[in-house]
């Protein structure tokens, strides 16, 4: 199987992103899964540019990631790349999915980043009754597409892993792009019943927990988590199992976990969380690490052996 360029450009859905099929996600950078310092958050965010990524995702509720993708972006050309953010999980106004919260997190957003408009506008990790209220009248939805008109964001999505909530945003008619979490990767393959909506509403396809939160970023799994996240015993020992069977064959789990991805076509952009310039780097060569055609044919029975569902 050939390697597929992560700097392939493909189309978000129906937005006016043509976005890297591989881009940088700040959850890694904003110390998420570990603390990182401000001079090796910058040097991410400046690494995956100099590569050519085009797209950056952040929020709020990773920490440090909007202002060191502010400092990053200093004196870049707004109009050399694409950056997204998210509403409803700001620390200052935790769960709080109304219209205000919304448009006060955008401004927020956009002070921080430095930044004049954002492309691209998630509703952010909502439970059942958050995205209610998010998706009624006074709700974060009704604020994000009165900020569409106004261009303050360009388009609307939803990041989140329910996938009942996806369909629900997807119903109000007003959604661009669902950002699926940790439901495509060595460990989980739950995404058909996504993949077919998206077909059939033209919506983007962003894959943004490729790695499963860490599990298959070549760490030890053992060691992946932080206090503020914990992943499930099973999912650990799945990985577990992933790496061991990599290693028999002498792939870095890394190469595999992104190139998995990479080779689904219905993704529009796999995001990875780095949090240095080292470990995007280490992204790129995983990347372009050449994988033996026989280790895609016995992929399938690995990844039927070791599916967490």
């Amino acid at each position: 199987m050939s390697i597929i360029n992560p700097l392939e450009l493909r189309q978000l859905g129906n937005t006016h992103m043509k976005v890297t099929a591989v881009s940088l996600g700040g959850a890694g950078l904003g110390g998420i899964f570990g603390p990182v310092g401000d001079a090796d958050g910058v040097a991410a965010v400046e690494k995956a540019l100099e590569l050519g990524m085009n797209y950056l995702d952040t929020s709020p509720k990773y920490g440090e990631a909007e202002r060191r993708m502010g400092l990053a972006l200093r004196g870049v050309p707004r109009d050399s790349y694409y950056i997204s953010s998210k509403v409803g999980t700001h620390p200052q106004k935790p769960g709080d999915y109304s219209a205000e919260a919304a448009r006060w997190t955008v401004a927020r957003s956009l002070e921080v980043l430095g930044v004049d408009y954002l492309d691209l506008c998630h509703i952010h990790e909502p439970e059942p009754d958050q995205l209610a209220a998010a998706l009624a009248p006074g709700g974060a939805m009704e604020a994000l597409v009165a900020l569409k008109a106004e261009g303050v964001i360009r388009s609307i999505g939803i990041g989140v892993q329910d996938h009942d909530l996806h369909r629900q945003a997807v119903d109000s008619g007003h959604l661009d792009v669902c950002m699926m979490v940790n439901d495509y990767t060595l460990l989980r393959q739950n995404a058909d019943d996504i993949f077919a909506l998206a077909e059939a509403r033209g919506l983007g396809l962003v894959n943004g927990a490729a790695l499963a939160m860490g599990l298959l970023s070549g760490r030890d799994p053992e060691s992946v988590g932080t206090e503020r996240w914990t992943p499930p015993a099973a999912e650990v020992q799945a990985a577990k199992q992933v790496h061991a069977w990599c290693d028999e064959r002498g792939i870095p789990v890394l190469a595999l976990a992104l190139q998995f991805s990479l080779q689904q076509p219905r993704f529009d952009c796999t995001l990875v969380g780095a949090a240095t310039a080292s470990e995007v780097v280490g992204c790129w060569e995983a990347l372009n690490f050449e994988i033996p055609d026989k280790v895609w044919v016995e992929l399938p029975a690995l990844l039927d052996a070791v599916r967490v569902l």
